[in-house]
């Protein structure tokens, strides 16, 4: 290819990516987005005469000026966002440069801007996207900026020498940039190269870097994705083809799982309760100085009904995207919550819970990064909860029905529920009348004037929010204090990445019964045809899965990648590398021990005593030369030591003796006291008594216990009566 076109090549490459990652973060959207996209596409064919004019410019120009007050108006006169008519000028901006680029200088400054809206895209955040945009700016960043520097320095020198008149021939500048042999494939190829330092020195400086906040930088509040039946209200007249939406909500991780998990595991998450219909929709009461009560907390625990014990409670980690409103959806008999907490400035910031009488537990949503927790519910030997009970004048309401209700629905509950009596009966009456009815997407009865009566009477077929109507309203009218629940009911496994995923259309309604000797019980009129969560099957579908499991990971390790999470992965590399320190040093001293115990017990019977001889003479020579040299110069650099410490030392040379004749040789940078454990752990018989020794001989040399009269004596017998290892009782180490 020409210079000149690889260079339009690598830096719309570049302008795009930083372009697309701007628009990722959500505030490039529909009419910006598409008239971003289409100028784009002109600007690309932007060339030669119609570059050159100046009217084509000055055009550009007075558009930028008039884009500019344009967006400031929207911001202080129709309430439009700051930060959209920002970025959107920003990109305007970008838009600017590719259709007026002429010169080096121009290209060049594609080139930072698409810098910039790389990094404002690391600010407002946007996921994958994001980060496959990343990936791309690390490989074509330097083939813009290779090839940037070299147009300048053709269109500078070239053109200079021209003009001063130092050239022999007329120089074409334009001829050079059309040329084919200014960039080989090598060139390319090697500026890609460059693309793998880049990368391993981002990674780490991204790890090794201090941070000084919580994982993500966020300048605008999380807006998260509207969930139906969370809110204040739900109406029978909507939300009929919620099904079909697989959009994500929520992401499950049982703590244990088996070898190979089901496909479908059909969690039921609470989100929000209703308590009053007026014959067309479900509404909240609000109960002043009883909603909004903060949760109580123990550090990163939160109780619900009770705090959590880790040990006995069953666990489930959810990855909650942002909602709105924000509430914290709750696996069937959860009793508290775990929430680790995010560090700023040092200083860790818990989650703000707050509950509400009905038992809907909200979170402060501050950014775009969701809500991380741990869900415990009990098992059979758990310890019990405290729920709360309703106060009479709540159960009055969840007993109240529409005023203008028809006899004919009353009539229905009175004859369904004939011969039950406890509120459980009853409940188990109607559930069973209305599983007989039809599931279906369709909003049969939407449209009428009565949706619940044209529901129960004429269409016999609805969705699951019909059917949970339906039941709680039967159960009213026979005074069983039943309250409509919304939530999920799903979850499909992702095998890439080992989690159950909530979908949009998981979306479902159920109801809650209340008994005056088991609290609130959970039904489910629903037919199964509506409860079973949709699994989407296909190419597309494992396509779907694997960029959700990359997702889940790049949430965990990139985005919330905080302080905390900083910390624990230090400890953990150094817990790692000492431990392998350890033991390096540990097998390397016993491998010494039994190469000198092989010498020894395999000596052939022949024994050079001439050699050993003078062997012993010269290391005795040398041992009392070096002997004399310590002294003198342990007397010379530090006062004698006290007797009691001197007796200490007498103990952990005879610990060290004992050990040795066991075949475990201590390293002179390990203490008595760890090395004692070690042997321990390694279920020599003589572990616990070395321990023992070595925990006396601490005391004694570094503590306020020196050894009492006869300690040392008895301590040394005992070692001395540890059998040695010989070559027939001796174990591999």
């Amino acid at each position: 290819m020409r210079f000149a076109q690889v260079h339009k090549v690598a830096s719309y490459i570049l302008a795009v990516l930083g372009l697309v990652a701007l628009g990722a973060g959500g505030e490039l959207q529909g009419v910006s987005a598409l008239l971003l996209t289409a100028g784009v596409l002109a600007s690309w064919f932007a060339e030669g005469e119609l570059l050159q004019s100046e009217r084509y410019h000055r055009a550009w120009n007075v558009a930028v000026v008039l884009a500019f007050f344009a967006q400031v108006g929207r911001s202080l006169f129709l309430d439009a966002p700051m930060l959209t008519a920002t970025v959107e000028f920003a990109a305007f901006l970008q838009l600017l440069k590719l259709a007026t680029r002429r010169t080096a200088r121009d290209y060049q400054q594609i080139t930072v801007l698409a810098l910039l809206h790389l990094i404002a895209a690391t600010v407002l955040g946007g996921g994958l996207s994001y980060a496959l945009c990343f990936l791309g700016f690390v490989i074509a960043t330097p083939w813009a900026m290779t090839l940037g520097h070299l147009r300048r320095e053709i269109e500078g020198n070239y053109l200079a020498d021209a003009r001063a008149g130092r050239a022999g021939v007329p120089i074409d500048v334009a001829r050079i940039l059309r040329s084919r042999r200014v960039v080989s494939a090598g060139l390319l190829v090697g500026s890609s190269l460059l693309s793998v330092p880049i990368f391993v020195l981002t990674a780490m400086v991204f790890v090794l870097f201090p941070r000084i906040g919580i994982g993500v930088l966020s300048l605008r509040q999380q807006r998260g994705q509207v969930v139906s039946g969370l809110g204040t209200t739900v109406d029978l007249q909507g939300h009929g083809v919620i099904r079909n939406d697989p959009t994500i909500v929520l992401r499950v991780e049982p703590l244990v799982q088996p070898a190979n998990p089901p496909l479908i595991r059909p969690f039921r998450l609470r989100g929000s309760t209703f308590d009053t219909y007026d014959g067309r929709r479900w509404t909240r009461t609000p109960f002043p100085g009883q909603d909004n009560i903060p949760v109580e907390r123990q550090s990163d625990r939160y109780a619900l009904a009770r705090f959590p014990v880790t040990d006995q409670d069953t666990a489930l980690r959810l990855v909650l995207d942002p909602l709105e409103p924000p509430v914290v959806l709750l696996p069937e008999g959860t009793v508290g919550l775990l929430i680790e907490p995010r560090l700023e400035r040092g200083i860790p910031r818990y989650m703000s819970l707050t509950q509400d009488v009905d038992d809907r537990v909200h979170y402060a949503n501050a950014d775009d990064v969701g809500l991380v927790y741990t869900a415990f519910a009990p098992t059979s030997n758990a310890l019990p909860a405290r729920r709360r009970r309703p106060s009479a004048e709540q159960l009055r309401l969840y007993t109240r029905v529409p005023p203008d209700l028809s006899p004919e629905v009353r009539a229905l509950a009175q004859r369904v529920t004939a011969g039950a009596r406890s509120p459980q009966e009853k409940a188990r009456a109607v559930e069973r009348y209305l599983s007989t009815y039809r599931y279906t997407l369709r909003l049969e009865s939407g449209g009428a004037e009565r949706p619940l009566e044209d529901f129960l009477f004429r269409s016999h077929a609805g969705h699951c929010e019909y059917f949970s109507t339906a039941m709680a309203v039967l159960l009213r009218t026979v005074d069983v204090p039943t309250r409509n629940v919304t939530g999920f009911l799903g979850g499909t496994y992702n095998r890439y990445g080992r989690f159950y995923a909530i979908h949009q259309g998981d979306a479902h309604s159920w109801v809650e019964v209340y008994d005056p000797h088991g609290g609130w019980v959970t039904f489910d009129p629903t037919p199964p045809a509506g409860e079973a969560p949709v699994v989407h099957t296909g190419f597309f579908s494992e396509v779907d899965a694997v960029v959700e499991a990359l997702r889940l990971r790049w949430r965990t390790y990139v985005v919330g990648f905080d302080l905390s999470t900083q910390t624990r992965l230090a400890v953990r590399l150094w817990r790692f590398f000492e431990a392998r320190r350890g033991r390096t040093d540990l097998d390397h001293a016993a491998r010494g021990f039994q190469r000198a115990r092989t010498r020894l017990t395999d000596a052939p019977a022949r024994v050079p005593w001439r050699s050993l001889a003078f062997g012993a003479l010269v290391l005795g020579v040398g041992a009392f030369a070096l002997r004399r040299f310590w002294q003198d110069r342990g007397e010379r650099a530090t006062p004698e030591l006290p007797p009691s410490a001197r007796e200490a030392r007498r103990l952990a040379l005879c610990l060290d003796a004992a050990l040795a004749r066991r075949g475990h040789l201590r390293p002179p940078s390990q203490s008595p006291l760890r090395f004692a454990a070690e042997v321990e752990r390694r279920g020599d018989p003589a572990g616990p008594l070395a321990v023992r020794v070595a925990e006396r001989y601490t005391e004694a040399r570094f503590g306020d216990a020196p050894l009492g009269p006869g300690e040392l004596e008895a301590l040394t017998r005992e070692l001395a009566q540890l059998p040695e290892i010989t070559k027939e009782t001796a174990q591999p180490l």
